[in-house]
């Protein structure tokens, strides 16, 4: 009682109950002919009935550990011994609390309430001679009580099953949407899972074609807790080669199978690490655009174990399993697209780096993650000393071919988190995070001495450039250290080209 005695409807149904106590004790009491107690008695009866209805209807799981329909027996037995026994108008409350605990109640509940209504009906004769009126309508009310809690017991299975239908159909809806980003293995999973319960399979597979076409692989299993782990552990890894067994026959024809044993299927073939024993399965394909692209299957021990029903379930699921797959692959290439269009947009289509889009992205989150870690960050500035004169005597095409291998020189001589961007025309910057301005001198060096030794194939003079600027040596922000490097390479063109310059005040 105190677990409901705590709420608002249970203090509200509890203050009822006492209240009605409360009456029906004060008018068994009560001094006068009996036909004045009746009053009070119905209306303490109507309180209780009340209360047990709302308290039924709004906290029903709570009912399950305090039932009020035995409480109000037991008050209704009491009244009707107070009201006049066998002439008691309170003897139809005995009905009006079954049919009422049949409408709100849990069927399987309501007939023991019944026979409990039953046996109390006949109260009146422990202190009374039994009159043939009484006994007759007692009779017709019990038949009908009975009827009732029968019904209501028949149509406990019924009401089970759909109650686990409407709690498995909420799982469907979260378990068969796809959404954009979602794992499709894990939404199979689900789907699988479900389906199995809903069938009451021992196990559910649903296997994809494999990307060559020759074989089906497991991508989403689910099997019940008292199924075989080994053979779990079998189910899950086994593929399935197209035109083997019976999941690789739907693979091949396109058509669904149930098979009431496939022990005894001459399409079939055993599974190793499975046991001999009969089983039944259904196996329904997936279809996108009429071409198989994987098998739902379902399987319980035992022969003919599958009714159309199932068969018509699965077939539902893969369905639903379809549209995911095809969602999913629709959101995969959808995906890749938008990367390599992200790609184009931010490289450069000459030398494959990445153009000043990118660059205006990554200096401000690189120097953001300087400040966090406290590390320097270098930038450098690389101008070719060279490509107009390759451009005037050798042609454009010679030009962009130098521009090609100084890319690929810069993008071998950096390290994997360094950013090499082609900023405009012959000019590049290369970004040097955790770089102090020596260490970014160093691949400066490297980067100017072997674009000499780019084999251009002609008889021309090869030299870039370089200017170097570090955070926080020479700049507080993004455009003051661009600036720096900037002046610094004009340093390296003013003092003769071809040469590395580190920024410094002087420059300024």
């Amino acid at each position: 009682m105190s677990k409901w005695a705590n709420s608002l409807y249970g203090n509200a149904v509890a203050g009822l109950f006492v209240l009605s106590t409360v009456v029906a004790a004060v008018a068994i009491f009560w001094p006068g002919a009996m036909r004045h107690r009746n009053l009070p008695l119905l209306a303490g009866d109507a309180a209780l009935t009340f209360a047990t209805a709302a308290f039924t209807f709004w906290k029903p799981k709570s009912v399950r550990s305090f039932d009020f329909s035995y409480l109000a027996l037991i008050y209704v037995a009491v009244g009707v011994l107070a009201s006049g026994g066998q002439v008691s108008p309170l003897v139809s409350l005995y009905f009006v609390i079954v049919a009422g605990a049949a409408l709100f109640q849990p069927f399987r509940r309501v007939l023991p309430i019944a026979l409990l209504a039953v046996v109390f009906s006949f109260a009146p004769l422990l202190i009374q001679r039994p009159q043939a009126d009484f006994l007759a309508q007692i009779f017709v009310m019990d038949a009908m009580m009975l009827i009732v809690g029968f019904l209501s017991s028949f149509l406990s299975h019924d009401a089970r099953e759909q109650r686990r239908v409407r709690g498995l159909l909420e799982e469907i809806f979260q378990a068969s949407s796809f959404r954009s980003g979602e794992d499709l293995g894990q939404m199979l999973r689900g789907v699988v899972a479900v389906l199995r319960r809903l069938t009451y399979a021992d196990y559910a597979v649903c296997y994809l074609l494999s990307e060559d076409g020759t074989q089906l692989i497991p991508e989403a299993v689910d099997i019940a807790a008292d199924f075989s782990s080994d053979e779990a552990s079998v189910l899950t890894s086994w593929p399935v080669p197209i035109g083997h067994g019976l999941a690789g026959w739907v693979a091949r024809t396109g058509e669904t199978v149930i098979s009431g044993d496939i022990e005894q299927d001459e399409r079939a073939e055993r599974i190793p690490g499975t046991p001999d024993a009969a089983t039944s399965a259904v196996f329904v394909p997936l279809k996108i655009s009429g071409q198989v692209v994987g098998v739902l299957r379902l399987s319980r021990n035992g022969a003919n174990r599958f009714k159309d029903a199932e068969l018509h379930l699965a077939e539902i699921f893969a369905r639903h399993a379809t549209f995911a797959i095809e969602n999913a692959r629709l959101f995969d290439e959808t995906g890749r697209l938008y990367r390599k269009m992200r790609l184009l947009s931010i490289t450069d289509g000459l030398t494959g780096l990445y153009n000043q889009r990118y660059l205006d992205e990554a200096i401000p989150k690189a120097l953001a993650t300087a400040r966090e870690t406290g590390s320097p960050l270098s930038v450098l500035m690389i101008d070719s000393d060279c490509l107009k004169n390759v451009n005037d005597q050798f042609g454009h095409a010679a030009g962009d071919r130098f521009l090609r291998e100084l890319a690929e020189i810069m993008r071998r001589e950096v390290r994997a988190t360094d950013i090499v961007v082609r900023y405009a025309g012959d000019e590049f910057i290369i970004l040097l995070p955790d770089a102090p301005a020596e260490a970014a001198q160093h691949i400066a060096e490297r980067i100017r001495i072997a674009a000499q030794q780019i084999p251009l194939g002609y008889d021309v003079a090869l030299a870039v450039s370089i200017g170097i600027a570090t955070w926080p040596d020479h700049a507080d922000d993004v455009e003051g250290l661009l600036q720096a490097a900037d002046q610094a390479l004009y340093r390296s063109k003013g003092d003769g080209r071809n040469r590395c310059t580190i920024y410094s005040v002087a420059i300024d």
